[in-house]
């Protein structure tokens, strides 16, 4: 299918591809692609001409997906997070299934966004966070699945059937969950003597140079958000601005931003580190649990959820079926707990993994404090703006 020259100058084919794709499969509606064609800026007469260059002047309401190829490739093409999958059940799934798992890694959320609306194909599944997903089916960059094709399905939680970041009006089902965990503080006792509890504690002058902060907008921004008694997920600018002030404020205490070495941030002896659970609790293995704290901040922190999707130009989309089909199975769901030291949405998971991992797992009043990230539409611009002041500050 060819994609019409006329449609108007400044806006980005490559950010059509995904809709174009969805037209051409009839796997979202008319009133889909009216919205999200405006969203990217289109007029209505383009969007009239997308339809018409992809032979149709509408798109039924409640149209099915075309049958999915279901020949098994030799090869699937998996964009992760780096240590996020054993390559004990890639080698297992390869016995079981007979396709091999070539992987490559991304760093944050946002750098995962940027490679695919720049036109990136060829990926067959990537793990984004619970606000990512929503960001990325509004972007039209990812494919329906088809759950027939994951009947391990039905080992998750059921309050992961319908999420809020997952809940689309056409009816179709965008992820399987794959972990979950906390954005909290590593803190190395040995090296931090006095008790620390809160956000505000990465704000102290005296630990200067025993700070390291993840490298992401969101979750940063987000700790001086709920230090300020805001939400992570404000769309007020001058609460924005003053969570851009406070991080500048924080920076000369900065030993370093990173979201890929907070093990070793830890292992090293930082004094605090930012980071995702499971990163900050495999260190126990070497630092030992006298000498690290985990701590979940008292003015709040992000309790978040990564998914499985299928981004569109997926080579094979039925191979990613087979593998979200094959990490909900309860024991292999263990198997990726033990090694990612996150928590499963599969609860069965639990008899097949080690279970200090599940001791980090908050609850009750701890998860009360807590509150998820969630898609900011528009607004999403002016934190990616926020974090460049602050990196550039």
């Amino acid at each position: 299918m060819d994609r019409d020259d006329s449609l108007p100058v400044g806006v980005d084919g490559r950010d059509l591809d995904g809709l174009v794709g969805e037209v051409a499969r009839h796997t979202i509606s008319r009133r889909q692609f009216l919205e999200r064609g405006l969203a990217l800026g289109l007029s209505a007469s383009a969007i009239g001409a997308v339809l018409s260059a992809c032979g149709t002047g509408a798109v039924d309401e409640g149209a099915t997906p075309a049958a999915m190829e279901t020949t098994t490739p030799d090869t699937m093409y998996l964009f992760n997070w780096a240590d996020y999958m054993p390559k004990s059940i890639l080698k297992s799934f390869q016995q079981k299934t007979g396709i091999k798992v070539e992987e490559s890694y991304f760093e944050d959320n946002e750098s995962l966004l940027a490679k695919l609306k720049s036109g990136a194909r060829g990926y067959d599944m990537t793990v984004a966070a619970d606000y990512m997903v929503t960001t990325m089916i509004k972007s039209g960059l990812l494919l329906p699945l088809e759950m027939k094709y994951i009947p391990n399905f039905k080992n998750v939680e059921e309050r992961y059937y319908k999420p809020e970041y997952d809940n689309e009006e056409d009816g179709h089902k965008y992820s399987v969950p794959y972990q979950w965990g906390t954005t909290g503080v590593g803190v190395r006792t040995d090296v931090v003597t006095e008790p620390v509890s809160a956000w505000t504690d990465l704000w102290d002058s005296k630990y200067k140079g025993q700070i390291v902060m993840l490298n992401d907008e969101r979750d940063v921004l987000g700790a001086a958000l709920k230090m300020m008694g805001y939400s992570m997920n404000t769309k007020d600018q001058g609460e924005l601005d003053q969570a851009v002030e406070k991080c500048i404020e924080q920076k000369p205490l900065v030993k370093a931003y990173t979201s890929i070495a907070t093990r070793r941030s830890v292992v090293e002896g930082t004094g605090m580190t930012q980071g995702w659970t499971g990163y900050i609790l495999s260190a126990y293995d070497i630092v030992g649990e006298d000498k690290l704290r985990y701590m979940l901040p008292s003015e709040g922190y992000d309790l978040w959820t990564d998914n499985a999707v299928v981004p569109v130009g997926a080579k094979s989309p039925y191979a990613t079926h087979l593998l979200m089909d094959y990490i909900c199975d309860p024991q292999i769901a263990g198997e990726l707990v033990d090694y990612t030291w996150f928590h499963s949405p599969v609860p069965a998971a639990k008899d097949y993994s080690d279970p200090i991992v599940w001791k980090f797992a908050p609850t009750g009043s701890d998860l009360d404090r807590a509150e998820a990230l969630i898609d900011l539409g528009e607004f999403t611009r002016n934190y990616t703006d926020a974090w460049r002041k602050v990196k550039e500050a």
